[in-house]
């Protein structure tokens, strides 16, 4: 099989998100902006959704480099009213075709070998609540949607929103993406089908699914897990899925960590929404961003033999893994086809969040856990503990394989038994990027590659880790010569890294 080709590709700047101090407000960054952006007037606007009315977002008069980017981060950041500053970025993802056929447990040419997998069906069929996902919302940030009979009638979009274009109206034609997402969670039970018709069985199909659209696949990448869009969509995007109620967030979709992002997912855990994100696509030991984020639910994908996706992501960060190659999904113009990605494990652990909070009911458990732990956290717990083993490491694969009927069996811990937090993870450094890999040959990587000893390399981490961390994701040569550990003539070559970076590399 050919190496598939470098994926992330650096393009433009959309905004610098800042956090400002207790104390401080539009008037004081107004002030910092003026002083350090000079006389080129940035646009300041406060983030949608942000509870502090703290949160704003500077952006650009025109095409800023990232290396500017992050020069203008960083010294906002020295100010004494900015709490913190973080560039979101656009960029395009190319992804090449779905990986060729295996072997299989399953017989991954019937159309419902993934619900069965995760034994969705027998969940069904427990005592106790609602079996199916009734009276659960899942908010679905995607590409959107088409109109697709599979989508079935708990597919909400009156409820939903664009931030793309800022409009109710989440169908456009570029939606294939979110159509066959949404379809893994929503579509209506087709039972045994005798005359040959394909079909998708959705993993909770009486939830209701609301599309938010916040990506834009561009013309040579239909269907990516990473998106040409910056974080601040995203980030939107939760804000709005928090304020409609929802009660599972499904984020097929990742790419750069941003702060702002973060605060959203924060503020949605602590709102006891469940969130799920993907591990990435063709990544190999880096988990892509929201999924990397300790209080998510990163998913891995594996085929319908039990083994892992070829181009999956793995690492520390993954949490369990589902299937995700050759899944049966809905396709524009009404088509019914296999799909493959870490996007089709992610939506159906969602549905499986959405089942298990029907089955125990959600009023229930808040009322139980009420004050000593999140659902979020509690979920995780459970699915965890009730994934099936697997030959693959837990370091690189998580738990195991979910079971959707052990996790509702399962009887709810007590908060003593959960543990001490939802991951331990990834400080912001290039060193917990790579979480496939020991940290400290990613650390001995990074000083071959920058000409230093592994102590300076350490600080350069700690100090400058953002950035870093954001070269190494977009620069193929960096990101290369890191993980092989081979940089002594790559001096010439290193990405253009801010001034500030620049001079304590000196």
């Amino acid at each position: 099989m050919a190496p598939p080709p470098e994926q992330f590709e650096s393009t433009k700047l959309r905004a610098l998100d800042v956090l400002l101090r207790e104390g401080f407000d539009r008037t004081s960054l107004e002030k910092a902006v003026a002083e350090l952006a000079g006389t080129e007037p940035w646009i300041i606007r406060p983030a949608p959704y942000a509870p502090t009315g703290r949160a704003f977002d500077l952006l650009p008069p025109g095409i800023i480099e990232p290396a500017q980017a992050w020069e203008l981060a960083r010294r906002l950041q020295a100010d004494p009213g900015v709490e913190d500053a973080d560039p979101a970025f656009e960029a395009v993802y190319a992804e090449p075709g779905p990986a060729g056929d295996t072997a299989r447990t399953f017989n991954a040419n019937d159309c419902d070998w993934s619900l069965r997998f995760v034994k969705a069906d027998e969940a069904w069929q427990l005592p106790g609540g609602a079996s199916q996902g009734e009276g659960i919302l899942i908010g679905h940030p995607d590409s959107g949607y088409l109109p697709h009979p599979e989508l079935g009638p708990n597919f909400t979009p009156k409820l939903g929103w664009d931030f793309i274009d800022d409009d109710p109206t989440t169908e456009n034609p570029g939606g294939g993406h979110g159509l066959g997402t949404a379809s893994v969670m929503s579509s209506p039970y087709n039972g045994p089908n005798a005359d040959g018709t394909l079909f998708v069985d959705g993993i909770a199909p009486k939830a209701e699914v609301i599309p938010l659209r916040v990506a834009k696949p561009t013309l040579f990448v239909p269907a990516p897990v990473l998106f040409n869009v910056g974080a601040d969509r995203l980030r939107d995007a939760i804000g709005f899925a928090i304020q409609r109620g929802v009660h599972v967030i499904s984020i097929s979709l990742g790419w750069l960590p941003n702060a702002g992002m973060h605060r959203a997912i924060q503020q949605a855990v602590q709102a006891n929404i469940i969130v799920i994100a993907a591990a990435g696509n063709y990544t190999g030991p880096i988990v892509v961003w929201p999924g990397a984020y300790a209080e998510v639910v990163a998913m891995a994908a594996c085929n319908a033999s039990a083994q892992p996706w070829a181009h999956s992501a793995y690492g520390k960060a993954v949490d369990a893994t589902g299937p995700g190659e050759n899944v049966w999904t809905a396709q524009p113009v009404d088509k019914v086809e296999q799909s493959s990605g870490t996007s089709y494990a992610t939506a159906i652990v969602a549905g499986i969040a959405a089942l298990w909070l029907a089955h125990h009911g959600r009023d229930s458990l808040l009322a139980r856990y009420q004050g000593g732990a999140t659902l979020a956290r509690v979920f995780r717990h459970v699915l965890r503990a009730t994934c099936d083993p697997w030959p693959q490491s837990q370091l690189a694969w998580g738990a195991g394989l979910v079971n959707a009927k052990a996790c509702l069996e399962a009887p709810l811990p007590d908060v003593t038994e959960l543990e001490p937090a939802l991951r331990q993870t990834s400080s912001e450094t290039v060193a917990a990027t790579f979480s496939g890999l020991d940290e400290a040959d990613v650390l001995k990587g990074l000083a071959t590659t920058l000409e230093v000893d592994e102590q300076k390399a350490a600080r350069l981490d700690a100090e400058f880790g953002r950035e870093l961390r954001f070269w190494a994701l977009t620069d193929a040569p960096f990101r290369r010569a890191i993980r092989e550990g081979a940089g002594k003539t790559l001096r010439a070559a290193l990405p253009p890294f801010s001034p500030s970076l620049l001079a304590a590399l000196r």
